[in-house]
């Protein structure tokens, strides 16, 4: 129940609710400390900024199946300007909690005991890795924050003016921590929660439409140096202005322009103008700044420009442009992104990014407006992670007077007429120069789709094969083996003499006219129509051939099918080395005959006058698969696959040859 007392300031009524340290007046906006008995004055505190927040104070919601009441509100600013709200709810069992509000976004957080020491903030960096009991976080954000202004009650003892210290810390699916470590002297404290929608806390009485974005819409200005009209598009937001006409720098923090310096501007190089609307992916935008930035790698320069985009129900986005290549980037969760403890690749989602460069980026061009005070010559270190058609990036940024943070952000590739078509552009849109590092590979559809198609072939050649394989059962129907020197008399007496074959017994199938060495033999039986046939010849040639003129011949209807065979060995040396040519083996295949029996006619030839061998054989086999056609099937299929795979090689390929970090490691991602 909350406790009742009266302003130290004014005596208005004061209310202070269980767990309420202090309580800003209504009436007289001092800010009072509460006491065991009157309440006591702080100090008096400067007006509230107006941030445009779709929440006030007196809201009543329910979050998790619990009541809760918007007790009060806290503006804290940044070292890099601008100022956010964190929001108190008074829920109906006596617990707090804080819900900060920054950029079209709300994290609703919850205190929790620490359960582990932690390093000193001192020791506190971004990026790094702290392990708070069984769960790890990410440090996103190591920095300071000054206490602005104030409204309602609060759960703990703010001093105007205090600079306070803290730790933001992302987790794993979207979990959102913060380490508060106090004005100095103070023990640090531990709030956990996650990023949350209003439509998640069930508000009943929001002062405008949840997802009507900041209340208040554009508003035409004039720059103070030059007088030049210009339009802010997030008034409520904007805390830097660079006029595109005269090149002034204009500080808006304080609700009007006032000039800062005069900056040499670079030419911006600038496709969409500021203040255009466009539509990507179904998004309205519209374009409110460009940042010109650059780094530089071995003595060269390369520039390229980031778009500012407001969308009014997500908040902000960046295009980023460089040489024709587009790229739409969306921040993402520190705590999203994994190492695993190689530095050449990080995961996010369960897809790998492998690390392509690591540069130092600089403003050089501030042209619209901005949500920090940017500066021109302002300084990041960036590190880039690329698995095409997506790259993440993270950003390392010291502040000013101390603390530093990281922002990784998620950058998906855009074709240029895409750009063009989203924002009405006139003209057509340029050609990209050269390879970004997360650019798709154009001919990787082609591969893939020639792939589909391979597989496919491949799957039908197989199921030939073993069609094939079972229909064609290799059987033997005849072997023979020949001897000229016995079947001969002439060469009988001759004064050479010729080797015997192992087998000097002449088959008893065959028969030979002496004085013409032709051999008959048969019948063949052939069983099955339609099987080829393959007839082996085989001698022991040396430095000789000999071939066979041969015949099958039908005894039902006298048809012959005929064939040739030449076996051929030839080897010597020649200038010390040795050489060999030819094969004693020599086959042919037959086309399937019909069904009967087949008398074999062979008649063999050679060079000279005496045959190089005393004798040779021969078989026949039926049913015998051709793998010679299925291997040139085989390479037919895959031919046309294989030259594009070479091609998107030679592509990747040449995408690397511009990283940092191109050896070693293999490309990885999908598109």
């Amino acid at each position: 129940m909350a406790t009742q007392t009266s302003c130290p300031t004014c005596a208005a009524p004061l209310s202070f609710r269980p767990g309420t340290m202090v309580a800003v007046c209504k009436s007289c906006g001092s800010l009072s400390a509460r006491t065991d008995r009157d309440p006591e004055l702080i100090g008096k505190l400067a007006a509230l900024v107006d941030t445009g927040s779709p929440l006030q104070l007196g809201v009543e919601g329910r979050y998790a199946g619990r009541a809760f009441a918007l007790a009060g509100r806290v503006q804290m600013s940044h070292p890099l300007g601008g100022v956010w709200d964190e929001w108190y709810l008074a829920f109906d069992d006596g617990r707090w909690g804080w819900l900060a509000e920054a950029q079209g976004k709300f994290l609703l957080t919850f205190e929790e005991k620490l359960g582990t020491a932690i390093p000193g903030f001192e020791q506190v960096r971004a990026g790094a890795v702290l392990n708070l009991g069984e769960v790890s976080w990410v440090v996103a954000e190591a920095s300071f924050a000054a206490f602005a202004s104030a409204e309602g009650e609060i759960p703990w003892k703010v001093v105007p003016g205090a600079t306070y210290r803290f730790a933001d810390l992302s987790g794993a699916h979207g979990a959102f921590a913060t380490l508060d470590f106090g004005a100095g002297g103070d023990a640090p404290a531990l709030y956990v929660g996650r990023e949350v929608s209003l439509d998640d806390l069930k508000l009943r009485q929001a002062s405008s439409d949840p997802t009507a974005g900041p209340r208040l819409q554009a508003v035409n200005l004039q720059c103070p140096h030059c007088g030049g009209a210009l339009k802010l598009h997030s008034p409520d937001q904007a805390q830097r202005v660079g006029c595109p006409y005269c090149g002034a720098l204009l500080d808006a923090s304080s609700g009007k322009l006032t000039f800062l310096k005069s900056l040499k501007q670079p030419d911006p190089r600038m496709f969409i103008p500021l203040g255009t609307d466009g539509v990507i992916r179904g998004v309205p935008y519209t374009c409110i700044g460009y940042l010109r930035r650059s780094c530089s790698v071995d003595g060269e320069t390369y520039p390229w420009g980031e778009y500012l985009l407001l969308d009014r129900k997500h908040g902000f986005h960046w295009l980023t442009e460089s040489d024709g290549h587009w790229s739409l980037v969306d921040p993402v969760s520190a705590g999203e992104v994994e190492a695993h403890g190689n530095p050449s690749f990080v995961v996010m989602k369960g897809r790998s990014f492998r690390r392509y460069q690591e540069v130092d980026a600089r403003v050089d061009g501030v042209y619209g407006e901005f949500y920090w005070k940017v500066e021109q010559g302002e300084g990041a270190h960036i590190s880039e992670y690329v698995s095409p058609p997506l790259s993440l990036a993270v950003e390392t940024q010291k502040h000013k007077g101390g603390g530093e943070e990281i922002n990784w952000s998620l950058s998906t590739y855009l074709e240029p007429s895409e750009i063009w078509h989203a924002f009405s552009l006139p003209g057509a849109a340029p050609g990209p120069k050269g390879i970004a590092p997360h650019m798709p590979n154009p001919l990787k559809p082609r591969l893939q789709q020639m792939t589909t198609w391979m597989v496919l072939a491949l799957g039908v050649l197989l199921a030939l094969v073993m069609v094939i394989s079972i229909s064609h059962r290799n059987r033997k129907l005849f072997s023979e083996t020949y001897n000229l020197f016995d079947r001969i008399p002439a060469l009988r007496n001759a004064d050479t003499e010729i080797p015997r074959p192992a087998s000097p017994t002449p088959p008893a199938s065959a028969s030979v006219d002496p004085a013409d060495p032709v051999f008959f033999s048969g019948p063949i039986e052939i069983g099955r129509a339609g099987q080829n046939l393959e007839v082996k010849l085989e001698s022991p040639v040396d430095n000789a051939w000999i071939g066979v003129e041969g015949a099958l011949v039908s005894e039902q209807t006298g048809e012959a099918e005929l064939f040739e065979l030449t076996s051929s060995y030839y080897h010597g040396s020649e200038d010390g080395e040795s050489w060999s040519d030819g094969n004693r083996v020599a086959t042919v295949f037959l086309s399937g005959l019909k069904p009967g029996a087949y008398m074999l006619r062979v008649a063999p030839a050679w060079e000279g006058p005496r045959p190089p061998v005393s004798g040779f054989s021969l078989e026949i086999h039926s049913g015998v698969v051709r793998w010679l056609y299925v291997a040139l099937a085989f390479l037919a299929i895959i031919f046309f696959p294989l030259i594009m795979l070479l091609r998107v090689s030679a592509f990747e390929g040449r995408r690397w040859a511009e990283s940092m970090y191109s050896g070693g490691a293999s490309s990885s991602g999908d598109e």
